[in-house]
C-alpha cells in the first residue's frame, strides 16, 4: 500500500529530543525520513530525499548552524521549523530570513508540533478548502486540499496526504467536490473543478469536459470519432465545446 503522508527530516544533536520528536512526528501519521545530528549528514539527506519539511535545530554538530543550513538550502523551498533553546529576539530575526515556518523554544510538546506544523503549511499551500455545508458528506470525511512544488495535500482527520502531481491520472468533478484519482487511491475535496484547475495551470493537465481535468501524460489513447479519452480503463468524455481545444492543445503537448 502507499503512503501518501508527509515526509518530515529532524535535524536535532539531542538525541532524547530527537528521539522524542520521532515518536511525535509518527504518532501524527507522518513519515520520519532521516534523524540526524550534524550538519554534513542534514545536508546529504535534504539533497537526496528532499523532505516535504524540516524540523530543524539551531545549534547542531558540524561546521554549519541550523540557521546556516536553512540559508544554504533556501533556493529549494523546503520549509524548515526551527526547535532551538534560544529564546531570544536576534534568533528569531535570523530564522525569519529562511524558509523558516516556524519557531518553537524547547522543550517541544506534542500539541504545540502539531498546531505549529498545521498552521505553518496553511500559510505556505495556495488553496485551501472553503467551508462547505453539504451533509451528504459527513464532516469528518471532509478534506482540504493545499499545493506545494510539485504536490497536493489532501488533508483528512488531521493527516496531510501527499500526492505528486505527475502521478494524478485525472480529476472529476461531482457537484460542490471534486475527486483525484490516481492509480493507487482516489482522494475526495470540498473544491470546485475550475480551483483545482487554476492550481495546475502550469501543468500539463487539461479540462475536456465540463466534468474533467486530465492529465494528458496519462493518456492511454484517444478516440476522435466517439470524443474519448482513454486513461487505463476509465473513458474520460471530450465535449463538443472543448473538442478542438483539447485535440489542439494534445498534439502541441505530445
Amino acid at each position: 500500500m502507499v503512503n501518501f503522508s508527509l515526509n518530515i527530516l529532524i535535524v536535532e544533536d539531542d538525541l532524547a529530543l530527537a528521539l522524542n520528536l520521532e515518536v511525535i512526528v509518527e504518532e501524527m501519521g507522518y513519515n520520519v525520513i532521516g534523524r540526524v545530528d550534524n550538519s554534513a549528514e542534514a545536508l546529504e539527506l535534504i539533497l537526496t530525499k528532499n523532505p516535504d519539511l524540516i524540523l530543524m535545530d539551531i545549534d547542531i554538530k558540524g561546521d554549519l548552524s541550523g540557521l546556516q543550513i536553512a540559508d544554504k538550502i533556501k533556493h529549494l523551498a523546503i520549509p524548515v521549523i526551527f526547535t532551538t533553546s534560544h529564546d531570544s529576539q536576534e534568533y528569531f530575526d535570523k530564522a525569519e530570513l529562511t524558509n523558516n515556518i516556524g519557531y518553537l523554544v524547547k522543550p517541544v510538546h506534542k500539541f504545540t508540533l502539531l498546531s505549529t506544523i498545521e498552521t505553518a503549511f496553511k500559510k505556505l499551500f495556495q488553496v485551501e478548502q472553503k467551508n462547505n455545508s453539504n451533509t451528504e458528506i459527513q464532516a469528518e470525511d471532509k478534506q482540504k486540499v493545499f499545493s506545494l512544488k510539485d504536490a497536493l495535500f489532501f488533508k483528512k482527520r488531521g493527516l496531510l496526504h501527499k500526492i505528486n502531481i505527475c502521478d494524478i491520472l485525472y480529476i472529476s468533478a461531482d457537484d460542490n467536490y471534486t475527486i483525484t484519482v490516481t492509480k493507487d487511491g482516489e482522494f475526495l475535496s470540498a473544491l470546485r473543478l475550475f480551483e483545482i484547475e487554476e492550481i495546475l495551470k502550469s501543468h500539463s493537465f487539461l479540462k475536456t469536459h465540463r466534468s474533467y481535468l486530465i492529465n494528458i501524460h496519462k493518456i492511454d489513447s484517444i478516440d476522435p470519432v466517439n470524443n474519448i479519452i482513454n486513461i487505463g480503463s476509465k473513458e474520460i468524455p471530450i465535449s463538443r465545446a472543448n473538442r478542438t481545444m483539447v485535440l489542439e492543445k494534445i498534439n502541441l503537448l505530445k
